[in-house]
C-alpha cells in the first residue's frame, strides 16, 4: 500500500511539475507579446495567478474525490485484477512449502514479501485477493489522475488564451478606476528609464559643445 500511495504522490508531484512549467511557458509568450504594454503584462500576471490557484484547488479537489470512496465503474479493473489473480497458484506453493522462498512474483507488480502470511492460515487467501484487488484499483486511480489532470491543464489554457484574457484586458482598459486607453499610451518604465538617460546623454552633449566652443573661441583670440 505504501509503495502505491507513493506512486500517486510522485504522480501528483510530475504533473503539478508539469503545469507549472506550462504556465511558466505561457508567461513568458504573454510578457513577449505585450513588451511594450506594462499595464497588459500586468493583466497576464493577474490571470496566471488566478490560473495557478484554480489548478492547485482542482487538484486537492481530485484528492478528496479518491478519499471520500474506492470506486471505478471500468472494466480494465476486472481485467487488472484477474491478471494479478492468474499467480494465485504461485502463492499458494509458498504458502504450502516452507522450504520455498517467501517471495511471490508477479508480473506488473514485482516481487513481494508474503512469508508472514503463512502464519495466518485462515485469512491469507483474502490477503493475497484484497492485495491484487487493491493493487488494480490502484492503477485506475493513477489513470485517473493522469486524465483529469492532462484534461484541467488543456481546458484552463484554452480559457484563459480564448476568454479569460480578452475580458482582463477589457477590465484593465475601461474597468471601474478608468483611463486604461490613456494608461496604455504612457511609457512603460524601461522605456521612460531609457529615454531619461537619453535626455541626460544629450543634455551633456549641448554642455560639452558650449565647452568645447568657448575653448576654440579662446584659442582662436588668443592666436589673433
Amino acid at each position: 500500500m505504501p509503495r502505491n500511495l507513493s506512486s500517486v504522490a510522485e504522480a501528483m508531484t510530475a504533473f503539478m511539475r508539469i503545469i507549472g512549467l506550462s504556465k511558466e511557458s505561457l508567461r513568458k509568450i504573454l510578457l513577449r507579446v505585450t513588451h511594450n504594454f506594462f499595464h497588459l503584462r500586468r493583466a497576464a500576471h493577474s490571470l496566471i495567478a488566478k490560473m495557478k490557484e484554480k489548478s492547485f484547488d482542482r487538484v486537492m479537489e481530485i484528492v478528496e474525490m479518491e478519499k471520500l470512496t474506492d470506486y471505478t465503474c471500468s472494466p480494465e479493473y476486472m481485467t487488472e485484477w484477474a491478471k494479478f489473480m492468474a499467480h494465485q497458484n504461485a502463492f499458494t506453493e509458498v504458502m504450502n512449502d516452507n522450504s520455498k522462498p517467501s517471495q511471490v512474483t508477479i508480473e506488473g507488480f514485482g516481487e513481494i514479501e508474503v512469508g508472514h502470511l503463512r502464519f495466518h492460515s485462515s485469512t491469507k487467501e483474502q490477503a493475497f485477493d484484497m492485495k491484487m484487488r487493491i493493487t488494480a484499483y490502484w492503477k485506475i486511480v493513477l489513470k485517473r489522475f493522469v486524465d483529469s489532470l492532462a484534461l484541467h491543464l488543456l481546458l484552463s489554457i484554452n480559457e484563459l488564451v480564448n476568454r479569460n484574457m480578452e475580458i482582463e484586458i477589457v477590465n484593465e482598459l475601461i474597468g471601474s478606476h478608468g483611463g486604461g486607453i490613456e494608461r496604455m499610451l504612457e511609457e512603460s518604465p524601461p522605456v521612460a528609464l531609457k529615454r531619461e538617460r537619453l535626455n541626460k546623454s544629450i543634455r551633456l552633449l549641448k554642455n560639452s559643445k558650449e565647452v568645447v566652443a568657448q575653448i576654440m573661441d579662446r584659442i582662436t583670440v588668443s592666436g589673433d
